[in-house]
Order: C-alpha cells, then structure tokens, then sequence
C-alpha cells in the first residue's frame, strides 16, 4: 500500500480569523464575557439567553492580504528536468487570496430563560478549497486557505440561575471522501523504418477510470460556554460580567484512496517476443486542512450605565498536537508479476515538516454609546456607537526542516467601527434597526528567514539572500439587522 500524508496548515477559518459579524470584527473577534444578541454563537453560545426578541442580521464583508513580495528563486521552471541557469527565475506569489463573504445571523429567544441561534459565513468566490503547498517554496501555511471556505454555527444559551448561564454550540465544517479505480493500457512496439520519434513506438495509450466517488459528509466542533454577570448577585459589582468557553478540535479530512493498474503490452522489441505486463500501485492519500484547534477562551467586560464598555479577553489555542507534513511516502510499494512475491519500497522524496507550539493572545478594547437624539416631527429617534480594539497574536510556527520555507510571524490585531440604531420608520417591526461598520488591521511583524541558499537547489533566491517575512491582512464591512 502506498500511504502519502498531505497535511495543508491552514488553521481555522475566517471566524477564528477575523472574527464574526461586524461589532465582533471591530472588536478584534473579541468580547467573550459582551453580551451581543444573537451574534455569538461563535465567540460564547451562554449570551443567547439574552435576547429579548427575535434577531436577523445580514452583513457583508471584504478580506484582503498583502505580504512583502518574495525574490525570484530557482525552480525548473522551463520543465527539462533539470535546474540550471536556463531556467527563468520562479516568481512566489505569497499574497492570499480574496475571501469576501456574507454573514447571517438568526436568533431566537424561548421563554424568558433560553435562546437559540444559527450563525454563518459564507465566502461569495468559493465555499471551501483544499489546496496542498510545496514545502520548498516560500509560503505563510497559517494563512494560505484560512478564510478560503464556510463557517457555521448552531448554539443555545440557558440561564440557569439568576445571572448564571451555561450554553453549548456545534461548528460544522466539511469533510470528503475521494476514491478512484483506473487502468492505464500502453502498447509498446519495436521501431520501423521511418519512425523518427519515441511517441512512434506507441501504439495506443489509453486511461479508463472505472469508478469515482466523492462523498461530502459533515466534520463537528462542540463547545461549552459559560457567562456570570457578577452584579447580578453582588451589586457592589454591578455592570461587571464574567465568560469562558471552551472548543474542541477538529478539521477537514479528505481521504483519497487511487486504485491504478497499469497494463503494459510488448510486441516486436528486439529479440522479445510478445509479453504483457502488470503494475499495481494502489495509493492513499490523506489531506487534512483548515485545522480547528482546540481552543480555551476567558473575557471580562464593564458596562457602565449602557454608556461604555471595556472588555479583556484571553485565548489559549492549543496548536502543538498539529503535525505539518507535506507529501510524506510512508509504507508504500509496487508490486509487478516481474518482481513475483516480492515488493519494491518507494522512499520519501519529499521529507519536509515543521513544529508548532501552543499560543496565547489577547484582544482588549471599548465601546462607547452616544446619547439618543430624538429630532422630532416624526421622524423617530437616532443613537450611535463607537467601537475600538486592538489584539496581539502570537506565530505559531516554533521550528521548521532545512529544505522548507514556512513563513509565519506574530500579528498585532487593529480594530474599530461605527453603529447606528434607529426606529423603523414604516412601523414593519417593534424592535429597532441597526447598522454597523467595521474596519481591523492585522499587521504581521517584519523579519528575515534565513534559507539554504545553495545554487540551483530548488526553491532557494536567486540572488543568494533571506526571504522576507511581513504584511497585511485587513477586512471591512457593513451589516443590518433588526429585532421583531
């Protein structure tokens, strides 16, 4: 059996990057212990309880990254199986790919002790990519497919007692399942006079697939959550609120299991007579990506009067269990009537990997609400928001092979916006209508990585210098919702 091991890095998905909603994404993706309606099934399924209505909320969004260019780097880029001063330089595009999405939010309360909610992301170019990376080739692994699929969540929230709630959630993502049965036929004959050209001793070259399968099943992330408002049982500490939660892990396996047979026919080669031959290579491969990682997240939050707030979060995100492994061979074989009971061993031609630790970060930040004005005549009532963060994440990436070019650096989270609530002015529901904008910043610090710059090894700069690490990624965005 022939095992390859194709381990993408993309952690998470644009939730755990960016944040969910756009008060959530002004806050940093911040605000574990911030009551917010029907918003937080991702950050703290316990605020649901919360909701005095019925909630929907719409929202759209641009994410964009933009990291410092890399220089040309030896590749066999005119394909002649050589590398060598005849081969242009490879250009690295390192920049991630857009991932604008659409966020929907509905919540519900039940009684006046329970909520549900459902909560979504969902990019407008593609719902989700799996995408492997060369190893020896500069590339940002935490980043590269990050945003580049959907995030779904189903959560409640439960008071159970006076100020005390506990809630759960489950985050749904895909998993797949590929098989494919094939037979490539090639019949080889001798040379006649005339032929001028190897593709003359073929005489048929044919690839039938027998059976593929692709099986798209679900892959479940639950979590545990808990909120206290303190002042609820001592009001000495009123306007004071506690929030912890904790997620489980999980990601996007997708088993590949390729059946090939190749048979191949001889007729007048030499002194050979007729002969047929047979190759069985039976592959597997496994493709694990977009990495959830389990995760432990504590906040605390002050509200004043319904003037200001000020909140602190924590996350602990346990990546260290993550194995990086890129187009790994392990246990494989070829098995031929040539070689009769025995095998021949395929060795590993691509041995890369990478070491990663486990992280802490912290979001902070406050909002502030702007008094209700009331302009008369009809025309109902307006109050503002405004909304200011700032986070700092560290790089995951501890330690990596000699021949691979794994970029990552840590990332200082930047974050802010602007609400508008208002009555709805057609009387088509009770609750008011609400618009938020956001705009966050993460910077990734400048460095170096210091690489084998030994000439025509594959994947090392041209110029013989370091490749350099930094950039931007940044996202903005606008959303309604309305409570009925």
């Amino acid at each position: 059996m022939l095992l390859a091991s194709l381990i993408g890095t993309a952690l998470a998905g644009p939730v755990d990057l960016v944040g969910f909603g756009s008060p959530g994404m002004a806050r940093a993706g911040g605000g574990v212990a911030l009551v917010d309606g029907a918003q937080t099934a991702f950050l703290n399924p316990a605020l649901l309880q919360d909701m005095e209505s019925t909630q929907l909320m719409v929202g759209a969004f641009l994410l964009r990254g933009s990291m410092r260019p890399m220089p040309g780097v030896w590749w066999d880029t005119n394909r002649d199986g050589l590398i060598d001063d005849s081969d242009p330089p490879l250009s690295v595009e390192v920049d991630p790919d857009p991932a604008d999405a659409i966020s929907i939010a509905l919540g519900r309360p039940i009684g006046g002790r329970f909520g549900l909610a459902f909560n979504a992301t969902v990019p407008v170019r593609r719902l989700l990519r799996i995408q492997t990376f060369e190893p020896s080739l500069p590339v940002y692994p935490m980043l590269s497919n990050t945003a580049q699929r959907f995030d779904m969540a189903l959560g409640f929230g439960w008071e159970q007692l006076p100020g005390l709630s506990i809630g759960g959630a489950v985050q749904v993502i895909a998993r797949s399942r590929f098989s494919l049965t094939t037979t490539l036929d090639l019949h080889l004959r001798g040379a006649e006079e005339g032929d001028t050209g190897v593709e003359a001793l073929i005489s048929e070259l044919s690839l039938d697939p027998h059976l593929m399968t692709v099986d798209i099943v679900p892959a479940l992330a639950p979590m545990a959550a808990l909120h206290w408002d303190v002042g609820r049982v001592a009001p000495a500490l009123e306007g004071l609120a506690l929030g912890a939660t904790w997620r489980a892990s999980t990601g996007v396996p997708v088993d590949v299991e390729v059946d090939l047979q190749a048979n191949v026919q001889v007729e007048d080669v030499g002194e050979l007579g007729p002969m047929g031959l047979t190759l069985l290579a039976p592959l597997r491969l496994v493709v694990f990506d977009h990495y959830l990682p389990e995760q432990w997240a504590f906040g605390a939050a002050y509200r004043r009067e319904d003037r200001f707030v000020l909140f602190l979060d924590g996350r602990h995100t346990r990546f260290g269990p993550m194995q990086l492994s890129v187009a790994q061979v392990v246990d494989s074989e070829v098995r031929s009537q040539l070689l009769g009971d025995a095998s021949v061993p395929i060795e590993d031609g691509n041995p890369a990997g990478g070491e990663l630790r486990n992280t802490t970060s912290v979001r902070g930040g406050g909002e502030l609400t702007l008094p209700r004005w009331e302009p008369g005549q009809g025309l109902g009532w307006l109050q503002g928001v405004v909304r200011l963060a700032a986070g700092y994440e560290p790089a995951a990436l501890r330690a990596q092979g000699a021949s691979t070019a794994l970029l990552d650096a840590d990332r200082l989270l930047l974050a802010g916006g602007l609400g508008v609530a208002h009555g709805d002015p057609f009387d088509l529901v009770a609750g008011p209508v609400r618009w938020d904008l956001h705009v966050q910043a993460q910077v990734l610090g400048e460095g170096q990585l210091a690489v084998d710059t030994t000439p025509y090894r594959a994947g090392a700069p041209v110029d013989g210098g370091s490749l350099p690490i930094g950039g931007t990624l940044w996202t903005a965005g606008l959303q309604t919702s309305i409570d009925y």
